[in-house]
């Protein structure tokens, strides 16, 4: 049975990210986690859709996927001039860093699944045992 929740956050702590996909609009990007052997890890992939803006590396050590705080958006749409736009949100991905996805909500999903298999956001089956647990954010 797939485990579906919503969070105030994803906590990722050490694991390593990477833009995995990007489709040709740019409107949707795919984060993808490597997969650890160790404490029973599997895959990760958060996919943000309506892309508006990204600031942030290909690769990244570790996660933390949250709204920004308005202090945060106020200093960050400043700072790259972004416009307000209530259609979207900030997603920040670092608690140390100011990355940053400018985007609708962002959805992740945990799978059973080897580097190489196709993302559970490309037509996955939902009924798929191998689909551990999906997610959103509050």
């Amino acid at each position: 049975m797939v485990r579906n929740y919503t969070a105030p956050s994803l906590e990722a702590p050490g694991r390593l990210f990477q833009i995995t996909h990007v489709t040709r609009t740019h409107t949707q990007l795919w984060l993808q986690s490597d997969r650890s052997q160790s404490a029973g890890q599997y895959r990760l992939e958060v996919l943000f859709q309506w892309v508006q803006y990204v600031s942030m590396p290909f690769v990244l050590r570790g996660l933390s996927l949250r709204r920004a705080t308005q202090e945060e958006w106020a200093r960050l749409s400043e700072l790259h001039q972004l416009e307000h736009d209530p259609r979207w949100s900030l997603y920040m991905l670092s608690r140390s860093h100011d990355w940053f996805v400018v985007s609708a909500t962002p959805l992740w999903a945990e799978a059973d699944l080897s580097y190489n298999d196709r993302s559970v956001f490309w037509g996955f089956p939902k009924d798929d045992d191998r689909l551990i647990s999906t997610g959103t954010l509050e």
